[in-house]
């Protein structure tokens, strides 16, 4: 993060804002000189004021700690480290109360050191208001970090963020489990939608959202599964109307519900997919069975000494006895002429 000057109201003492990395940073640094890894092991972020008369540089802690943060993958490039720290009140089970973001902090190690503050950020005059995670509304607030490690770029970085990924890192990941999904489906609508903000009826709802709408997708039926994603720039609309993050397929629509009309039209991508089993209980869509094989489960046809009967049963058609001993009979007799 670069220093940047922060104009106090008349009367005033200006607060620095602005990070750095620490003193003990900077001695951790020295160390990669000898081949170690720098390893960022947690980024948290706080609503302490930094004291009076102390740089960044001289911190060693949060002054107040609240909740850890994630951040980028970092990259190194011609000696300079790049990353942007995230915080989002829907990490570690969601933000009990608000609170005023003032500072952040991240914390590394390497493997022969203990875990030291790295680097040590206030935003000054400009703390920003961070809203406790209620009602699915979701607070981010995004800080991007560049760090001069005087090294090459050749430095070997390892960051775990451990269970914490970015919003565009989830969004990616979501992509790719419906894509792996799919495999599981036949069929698949994908359109883009736009949510009105006119046309709402109210019902009431025990959960609390009591509008809902039908927005038409024409060959959607209620089979199919609905995924419905905001667009980033129409986020704040949705959240205001708290629409629901479930949504209910009928014919020919999409219904989606909310606690209140939205104050402008929404857009969105919606990806609609079916299981392939149509109403007879037979595949529908473009499914194609697989042809079983020894390692592969799938499906066969009945051939000479098999019957199945109406719901599905295999028998193997056996010979009786008597037949068997006629076919033994007729067989030893024709050998016997042989000879």
């Amino acid at each position: 993060m670069n220093e940047i000057g922060v104009t106090a109201d008349a009367g005033q003492e200006e607060r620095y804002y602005g990070g750095s990395i620490t003193v003990l940073g900077r001695n951790l640094v020295t160390s990669l000189i000898a081949g170690e890894t720098l390893v960022f092991t947690r980024i948290v972020v706080g609503s302490g004021r930094m004291p009076d008369g102390v740089e960044p540089m001289d911190m060693t802690d949060l002054v107040n700690p609240i909740a850890e943060a994630t951040a980028t993958i970092p990259v190194v490039e011609n000696g300079d480290l790049y990353l942007t720290v995230e915080y989002r009140n829907d990490l570690n089970g969601g933000l009990k109360e608000n609170f005023w973001l003032d500072e952040f902090g991240i914390y590394a190690k390497t493997a022969n050191s203990e875990e030291i503050l790295f680097y040590y950020a206030t935003l000054g005059d400009s703390p920003q208001p961070v809203h406790a995670y209620q009602d699915n509304r979701i607070d981010i607030r995004r800080y991007p970090v560049t760090i001069s490690l005087l090294l090459d770029a050749g430095v070997d970085i390892t960051f775990r963020p451990g269970s914490f990924i970015t919003s565009e890192e989830a969004a990616i990941l979501i992509s790719g489990m419906i894509n792996k999904a799919m495999g599981h489906f036949s069929s698949a609508i994908l359109v883009e939608i736009i949510i009105p903000k006119s046309g709402w009826s109210q019902k009431e709802d025990a959960a609390g959202y009591g509008w809902y709408i039908d927005v038409s997708v024409p060959d959607v039926t209620p089979e199919y599964y609905p995924q419905i994603t905001i667009h980033k720039e129409c986020l704040d609309s949705a959240v205001s109307a708290c629409i629901c993050p479930a949504s209910e397929t009928l014919t020919g629509v999409v219904r989606l519900w909310a606690k209140s009309a939205p104050a402008k039209d929404i857009k969105a991508s919606a990806a609609f997919l079916t299981n392939g089993i149509n109403e007879n209980g037979g595949i529908a869509g473009d499914y194609v069975l697989p042809v079983a094989t020894a390692d592969i489960l799938g499906g066969v046809k009945i051939g000479p000494g098999l019957s199945v009967t109406n719901d599905g049963t295999l028998s193997v058609d056996m010979a009786s006895d008597a037949e068997v001993d006629k076919i033994l009979d007729e067989v030893f007799a024709q050998k016997e002429q042989e000879v």
